[in-house]
């Protein structure tokens, strides 16, 4: 089985990456952009969702339709439901991780306080299966 979509990151300069992504029937499209804020985020998005098996957040979108300017300019949490939660645990996550003192049980509690903001919930992929592990057991995660 095929990928719906490849992603490739290719470093340019110091300050800027080409992001490429290619889906199954080869569209896509190859995009310079700024690596110290997108990197990350892109590469967050990337960690969560595939984790998590979400089809309706970003990559899982941009693996459908249009392109990467549409659908950043629609903004995920204009676009609402999956991809809308997600943008906004990925973009605290961004913050977070720059934070000198990341812990990351507070970091889902804080996630859960700002969703519970937009009467969201807190989805089971954020802290499921690491709460359900027990002390002294080892979570163990497949990639692809």
């Amino acid at each position: 089985m095929s990928a719906l979509l490849t992603l490739r990151f290719t470093r340019v300069s110091p300050t800027h990456h080409a992001f490429e992504y290619r889906r199954a029937d080869g569209t896509g499209e190859v995009l310079e952009m700024e690596t110290h804020s997108l990197l990350r985020h892109d590469l967050l998005h990337y960690a969560v969702e595939s984790e998590a098996a979400l089809k309706g957040s970003f990559f899982g979108i941009l693996a459908k339709i249009g392109g990467y300017e549409e659908l950043a300019v629609a903004g995920g949490t204009a676009l609402g439901g999956e991809i809308a939660i997600t943008e906004r645990v990925v973009g605290l996550l961004t913050v977070a991780l720059d934070a000198p003192d990341f812990d990351a049980d507070a970091v889902v509690a804080r996630i859960s306080e700002f969703l519970d903001l937009y009467d969201e919930r807190t989805p089971r992929w954020l802290d499921g299966q690491w709460k359900a592990t027990p002390f002294g057991a080892t979570m163990e995660l497949a990639f692809g």
